[in-house]
């Protein structure tokens, strides 16, 4: 390294460095199910920031919440690298060695990943105890720690001048060893992000245009939530079910084991704790697989379990207690549709329990133990409900907010209304901001566990902005509940409220 390199160029050879070791721990992440730094640092934060500023962020982010976390995570990464390359220019600058600053960048790199981030995240020393498993956490730290290593120690070596090398040449061959690589790994950060953001912005396509939702949703449709980063992808070569703890024959299942079973197909509608009022996060599908309860029977539950803890391939945990477990349309299942469960949905097993929200609902399963307490999952951790039942909403879809219709002319209103397994016996619409209400018809829903659709026809009689306002009963008679209230902890509460333009009837 000549002895004039600025300072700038070492941080930017250490910053290179860590995003091309950003682009590497994806990688191996997606193929391999590597635990993914940025992902376990961002749990970290989510656990330590007090619940009301996180609801304040979720609520004004939403969608974007994700990839702003993993964005912001990697920059300081980023930084954090080029920091590194500077210790290490000035290193090189007092005479040690490239191999020796290799080696030392190599070992740090590795221990902050394996023995601080992982443990940090949850998972322990080497990822002890995520899905993994130590071997590939271990060999996948390695990885990216020699990547890091050693994209620093050959920035550092490549600024020695040779005389005999034009100084314009010499800049242009760096460039492109290491200005190209540097746009690429930009690019694919750039372009995972805005996958983040589609991921979890899905808008079922019915709801988005204005038009009332099919009793059964499209599975392309279907929302789509989880902490992820990367959700796992589970092969079957390996995947078993365990179930385990207060129970008198331990078993495992395997996945052609669980789909001989005899089989079942029930409706359900899934709804997300973060959904808000009026939002888009729920869906209704058919699924396939069999009663919980069943298996339960044959493990042989022992009298002092109360609760079963749900652990997932995506190192997710959750619990519900053994009554919700218990209910006979609690299901594992395997398909959704008619078609084995998309992997964004679980495959290849996941659970459904009616009436709670769908945190609790976990995907990608692979261990059910039965336990005498209760257990606080990753979102009870960060303040979330650990009851999680679903409130009782009604939605207006059709017209959209702002929309406009003609006076004069019958106009048809409608939307969704749910109550989890409590089921919808009234639904109400207000045409004048909630002075007034009228019943709306409701049409036989799939099943007792799903949404009902709702409409009624709406002649306004003169033109002008009115609020239409919409309320719901569940099934016991008990009304929504009108108070205003952010999903976060318990769930989302309020009526839902559009403006509509009613406009004059043209001569």
């Amino acid at each position: 390294m000549a002895p004039g390199t600025p300072a700038r160029s070492t941080f930017s050879t250490g910053a290179l460095a860590a995003l091309l070791a950003a682009v590497v721990m994806l990688v191996l992440a997606a193929l391999f199910g590597v635990p993914v730094a940025p992902q376990l640092v961002a749990d970290r934060l989510t656990a330590l920031v007090p619940v009301g500023v996180f609801s304040a962020v979720l609520a004004g982010l939403e969608s974007a919440a994700k990839p702003l976390v993993f964005g912001g995570v990697v920059v300081g990464q980023v930084l954090l690298g080029g920091l590194l390359g500077v210790a290490a220019g000035r290193a090189v600058r007092r005479g040690i060695s490239p191999l020796a600053i290799f080696a030392g960048l190599l070992v740090a790199a590795w221990v902050v990943l394996a023995l601080v981030i992982a443990p940090a995240g949850g998972i322990g020393p080497v990822g002890a105890t995520s899905t993994a498993g130590v071997g590939a956490t271990a060999i996948g730290d390695a990885v990216e720690a020699l990547v890091f290593a050693g994209v620093v120690t050959l920035g550092l070596t490549s600024t020695e001048g040779d005389p005999a090398v034009d100084p314009g040449r010499r800049r242009l061959l760096r460039l492109a060893a290491f200005g190209v690589p540097g746009a690429l790994a930009a690019a694919y950060l750039a372009r995972f992000g805005v996958s983040l953001a589609q991921k979890s912005g899905v808008t079922p396509a019915s709801h988005a245009s204005g038009q009332l939702v099919s009793p059964i949703t499209r599975t392309a449709d279907f929302y789509v939530v989880s902490k992820n980063f990367i959700d796992p992808t589970v092969s079957l070569n390996g995947w078993q079910l365990s179930v385990s703890g207060k129970i008198d024959h331990p078993q495992t299942y395997q996945y052609d084991q669980l789909r001989a079973r005899p089989s079942v197909q029930r409706v359900t509608t899934l709804e997300c704790i973060s959904n808000d009022v009026g939002g888009n996060y729920m869906s209704t599908g058919q699924w396939t697989g069999f009663a919980l309860r069943d298996l339960l029977a044959e493990v042989g539950l022992q009298p002092s379990a109360s609760h079963l803890v749900l652990r997932a391939a995506d190192d997710y945990s959750d619990s519900i207690p053994l009554v919700a477990a218990m209910h006979p349309y609690t299901m594992l299942v395997y398909d959704l549709n008619g078609a084995p469960l998309p992997n964004e949905h679980g495959y290849p097993l996941r659970l459904i329990v009616p009436g709670i929200f769908g945190m609790k609902n976990a995907k990608w399963l692979k261990s059910i133990e039965a336990i005498n307490t209760d257990y606080s999952g990753y979102w009870q951790q960060r303040g979330w409900s650990n009851v999680a039942t679903v409130q009782t909403m009604s939605r207006i879809d059709v017209p959209t907010d702002s929309g406009s219709v003609t006076a004069g002319t019958a106009a048809m209103v409608g939307g969704v209304a749910f109550a989890g397994d409590r089921g919808i016996s009234r639904v109400e619409l207000s045409t004048d901001g909630g002075h007034t209400w009228g019943a709306a018809d409701i049409q036989p829903p799939p099943s007792s566990l799903t949404w009902v659709i709702w409409t009624r026809s709406w002649t306004p009689a003169k033109a002008g902005d009115y609020t239409l306002v919409v309320r719901a009963w569940d099934g016991k008679g008990t009304p929504q509940d009108a108070n205003d209230q952010d999903p976060l902890p318990d769930g989302a509460t309020g009526l839902h409220r559009i403006g509509v333009s009613v406009k004059a009837a043209s001569a």
